[in-house]
């Protein structure tokens, strides 16, 4: 996260996972249904009334916070205890494990391999889940890759999870970004699934940060009650934008289609002339993940920034150094001109 901060900051940022910023002009927000201030301690009802529909849940199972990162943190902290093992994917998005460890859970994985589509096996999950498990945690689509998880195989790993007493995170943050193929959230197949969620990465949305969980009414509410040490309410304008933005859902969804369809193709011309990347293509979601055959990603990320003022996700973030994630979420103009910037340093990495 500190190095997106920091060294990413260039003029073509393929390091980014979310589509660009969704304009406040084409939302019809009027100014009489904006308030700075409501009725919103334990959440503001029209907003969690609309989380609930979307997920086909109660009210009451919603948790409202500061995006998804605010989400996983707050469900792994209720459902843990400090010396608990948590049982995370690998490779995973690196702010899991951070947290995690910053609860001082003990960190145990379980595998996705580039040979099987970066699905998962449920069987890796029973061997590596212990007596001491509390937690699977997983994303869905899969982050880095865009490998979608279905229903079949979460519930399985749903009912390992059930025979020690565990829970299964999902974080779906990526999830709406399968067009296609209409996904449903993981938080229907059983009472052990938490799931988090925000209108950051598919919507473009980041800047009201509208995150959420779905888990069990008594976890919510030790939700709730957590929430009160880190901040009072949140703030009542973006709940108020957030609600906006859910009454005018489908409308976002056909614009950030449109951008990831396009970007698709431009990616998909690119691998295909290239011998010296393979990658794991789904056709959908916002990020692949490509392997570089030879040489180092390092070196290719520092040509890309210096040379090229472009930028992608180093794989060593994601534990796995000779791989590298390329966000198609910006616009096609700037995407466009970003793959062919790392062509370029591509070859300039193999005549080095």
């Amino acid at each position: 996260m500190q190095w997106a901060k920091i060294f990413a900051r260039v003029k073509y940022n393929l390091a980014v996972s979310g589509v660009p910023n969704y304009p406040l002009s084409a939302l019809p927000v009027r100014i009489e249904d904006l308030e700075i201030t409501g009725d919103s301690y334990y959440g503001y009802e029209p907003l969690q009334q609309v989380i609930a529909q979307k997920h086909s849940v109660n009210a009451s199972q919603v948790f409202f916070t500061l995006g998804t990162s605010m989400a996983n943190h707050i469900a792994m902290a209720v459902t843990t205890q400090p010396g608990d093992d948590i049982l995370i994917e690998q490779p995973t998005y690196e702010l899991l494990l951070a947290t995690a460890r910053y609860l001082e859970a003990n960190v145990n994985r379980f595998p996705r391999h580039y040979d099987n589509g970066f699905q998962i096996n449920p069987d890796d999950v029973r061997k590596s889940i212990t007596p001491k498990t509390k937690l699977i945690a997983l994303t869905n689509l899969h982050n880095p890759s865009s490998a979608y998880t279905d229903e079949k195989t979460l519930g399985e790993i749903g009912s390992i999870a059930e025979r020690i007493g565990a829970q299964v995170l999902v974080d779906e943050v990526y999830l709406d970004s399968a067009f296609d193929l209409n996904p449903r959230s993981s938080a229907r197949l059983g009472n052990n699934f938490i799931v988090t969620n925000s209108l950051t990465k598919v919507y473009g949305l980041s800047g009201i940060r509208c995150g959420w969980v779905i888990a069990q009414p008594e976890l919510t509410q030790k939700m709730w009650h957590l929430n009160d040490l880190f901040y009072v309410n949140h703030v009542h304008l973006a709940e108020r934008l957030s609600l906006i933005a859910f009454q005018n859902l489908d409308e976002i969804k056909a614009w950030s289609c449109n951008i990831l369809d396009q970007n698709h193709k431009l990616l998909n011309d690119f691998l295909n002339s290239r011998d010296d990347l393979e990658a794991y293509r789904p056709g959908f979601g916002t990020v692949v993940f490509p392997r570089l055959k030879n040489g180092k990603v390092d070196e290719l990320s520092e040509i890309l920034i210096n040379k090229y003022e472009t930028a992608i996700v180093p794989g060593k973030y994601f534990e796995m150094p000779n791989y590298f994630r390329i966000g198609l979420s910006c616009k096609p103009d700037i995407f466009q001109a970003g793959i062919e910037n790392i062509d370029k340093a591509l070859n300039d990495l193999t005549h080095s």
